[in-house]
This record gives C-alpha cells, sequence and structure tokens, in this order.
C-alpha cells in the first residue's frame, strides 16, 4: 500500500511540474500561450543578475540614481495575459544642485501597473523597457541599457510620440511638457 501511494504521488508530482512550460527570455521565435497561466518567460542565463543594483551618473550638480531589482517568477496578468516572467523593476531619483526633482522610490514594484521601472530582456539579450516614465513631464520613453564593463552601464532612451502617460479625468488626457527631467543619454556607474 505504501508503495501504491508512493508512486501515485510520484506520478502527481510530474503532472504538476510538467505543466509549467519553461522558456529563456530572448527566445522569441516560437508561439506561447500567455493566457494559460502555464508559461514562465525566465531568464536561464541569468543575464539580468549583472543588472541589478544601484547605479548612478553625475554631471556637475546633476545626479541620476537608479536603482535595479530582479524579480523571478512574477506572475503578469495584463487583460486575457497571465503568465511568469523574470524582470528588472526598480526606481530613479533625480536632483539638481543636492534638490531632489523626481523621485520614483514611492512606487509598489509588485504591481504590474502603476510602477514607472520595468525592464526585461529582449530576444537579442538586450536589457529593454517595458515602461520607463518621467511623470514630470508626463511622458514614456524607450529605455536599453548596454552593459560596457562588471561597474558601467550605458542608459539610452527616446520618447515614446505616441503614449499619453496619464488622464486627467475621463477622457482627458493630462498635457505632455515639453523636454525631459532627465538626461537621456547616460554611462552610470555601479554603487
Amino acid at each position: 500500500m505504501k508503495y501504491l501511494l508512493f508512486i501515485l504521488t510520484f506520478i502527481v508530482f510530474l503532472q504538476c511540474k510538467s505543466q509549467t512550460q519553461v522558456v529563456n527570455l530572448t527566445d522569441c521565435d516560437t508561439y506561447f500561450n500567455y493566457s494559460s497561466g502555464e508559461y514562465y518567460h525566465k531568464d536561464k542565463n541569468n543575464i539580468l543578475n549583472s543588472y541589478e543594483g544601484v547605479w548612478k551618473w553625475t554631471q556637475g550638480n546633476k545626479e541620476f540614481i537608479l536603482t535595479l531589482i530582479k524579480q523571478k517568477h512574477h506572475f503578469n496578468q495584463y487583460g486575457n495575459d497571465n503568465y511568469y516572467e523574470d524582470r528588472l523593476v526598480g526606481y530613479y531619483q533625480y536632483k539638481e544642485n543636492g534638490v531632489v526633482i523626481a523621485d520614483t522610490s514611492y512606487d509598489d514594484l509588485n504591481q504590474d501597473y502603476e510602477i514607472k521601472v520595468h525592464l526585461i530582456l529582449d530576444c537579442y539579450s538586450q536589457v529593454v523597457s517595458i515602461r520607463f516614465d518621467d511623470y514630470k513631464k508626463n511622458k514614456e520613453y524607450s529605455i536599453i541599457l548596454e552593459k560596457l564593463s562588471a561597474t558601467q552601464i550605458k542608459f539610452t532612451g527616446k520618447e515614446k510620440g505616441d503614449v499619453l502617460v496619464s488622464r486627467s479625468g475621463p477622457g482627458n488626457y493630462a498635457p505632455i511638457y515639453g523636454g525631459n527631467t532627465f538626461p537621456l543619454n547616460m554611462v552610470l556607474t555601479k554603487q
């Protein structure tokens, strides 16, 4: 009887284990069912690990600090999609003359919506933004992070022209302001 119970437990374990489809983040050649809840987009090569940490850029009296955290097996639920993924989330702080101009450290990084810094690894092994918001200017940017060395990354951004970040009321979009709160081309050093 114990032997039969062991075999049944083992079969159930294998059944449960086989239901999750684990795929490398850089594998984009195959279609996956994002709505099944059984799909896990995993950083199998641990590329995102080297981007974790606190990164800083300074120039004269200006300072930009970017904090990135890798979240493993994060459950995403967007519309009909529900799946798991490894991702980088975080927050930034921008200062001029020691005065904080922008600070997103209050974001709840466990959310899928309303976080201002959300990056993933794309098909070409580039760390790119799903979302990177400049809430002061009401803009969203496309960001690419490039590893220059163990202690430096290049931050390159461009404005997404087709996105309005927030609404000021039902049907009324908030205005988009000119310029950027922080530079869109920087080399950041790990702290």
